[in-house]
C-alpha cells in the first residue's frame, strides 16, 4: 500500500510540473535561449583568444625561421673565416632553434585544427540559435494566437448568453404590450357598446343614419340637367 501511495504522489508531482511547464513554457524557452546565447558567446570569446594566440605562435615560428637564417649565414662566415669552434657554436644553436621551430610548428597546426573545430561548433551553435529564436517568434505568435481564441470563445459564450436573455426580454416587452393593445381594444369595444356609440356606427354605416348623406350619383344627375350643360352638349 505504501508503495501504491508513494506511486501515486510521483504521479501526482509529475503532473504539476507539467502543468507548470506548460503554463510557463514561454518563459522556460526565454531564459533557455538566454543561457545559450551567453554559452555562444562565452565560445566566441575563447575562440577569440585561441585565434589570437595561434597568431603569436605563427609569428614566433615565423621569427625562428628567420633567426635560423641569420644563425646559418653566421655559421657560413665562420667556417669561411677558419672559425670551427664558432662555426660548431653556431650548429649547436641552430639545432636547438629547429628544434623549437618544429615543436612549435607542431602545436600551431594542432591549434590550428583545434581553432578550425570550434570554430565550426561556433557556427553551427550560431545558426541554432537563430532557428530557435525564430522558433520563439512563431511560439509567441502561436501563444498569442491560442490565448486570443480562448479569449474570443469565452466572450462568444457571454454574448450568445446575453443575447439569449436580452431576446427573452424583448418578447417579454412586446407580449406585455401586445396585451396592453388588446386590453385597450377590448376597453374601447365595451366602452362603445355602452354608450350607443357602437350601434350608431352600424346604422350609419348601413345607410340608416340620423346625418343623411349626399349621393354622388344624385350630383351627377343634377349637373347633367343644368340647361347651361344641355346647351353645350345637345343631344
Amino acid at each position: 500500500m505504501l508503495k501504491l501511495f508513494t506511486t501515486l504522489a510521483r504521479g501526482a508531482v509529475a503532473e504539476a510540473e507539467e502543468a507548470v511547464f506548460d503554463a510557463n513554457s514561454i518563459r522556460v524557452l526565454e531564459q533557455q535561449l538566454r543561457d545559450a546565447a551567453a554559452a555562444l558567446e562565452q565560445s566566441r570569446r575563447e575562440l577569440a583568444c585561441a585565434m589570437a594566440y595561434q597568431a603569436s605562435e605563427d609569428r614566433a615560428v615565423t621569427m625562428l625561421s628567420d633567426r635560423i637564417g641569420v644563425l646559418e649565414g653566421s655559421g657560413r662566415k665562420a667556417i669561411e673565416g677558419g672559425r670551427d669552434d664558432l662555426a660548431a657554436e653556431v650548429a649547436i644553436e641552430i639545432a636547438a632553434t629547429e628544434d623549437e621551430r618544429n615543436e612549435r610548428s607542431d602545436a600551431a597546426r594542432r591549434g590550428n585544427n583545434e581553432i578550425a573545430r570550434l570554430r565550426q561548433l561556433v557556427e553551427e551553435g550560431r545558426k541554432r540559435l537563430l532557428a530557435l529564436r525564430r522558433g520563439l517568434e512563431l511560439a509567441r505568435a502561436q501563444e498569442a494566437l491560442r490565448r486570443a481564441g480562448a479569449n474570443g470563445r469565452r466572450a462568444i459564450a457571454t454574448g450568445k448568453g446575453a443575447l439569449r436573455e436580452a431576446e427573452a426580454t424583448l418578447a417579454r416587452i412586446r407580449a406585455t404590450h401586445a396585451k396592453e393593445q388588446d386590453i385597450g381594444a377590448a376597453l374601447d369595444e365595451l366602452e362603445n357598446s355602452a354608450s350607443g356609440r357602437d350601434l350608431e356606427a352600424r346604422l350609419d354605416k348601413a345607410g340608416f343614419g340620423s346625418v343623411r348623406r349626399v349621393n354622388p350619383a344624385d350630383v351627377l344627375k343634377r349637373l347633367r340637367a343644368d340647361p347651361a350643360v344641355q346647351t353645350l352638349n345637345p343631344l
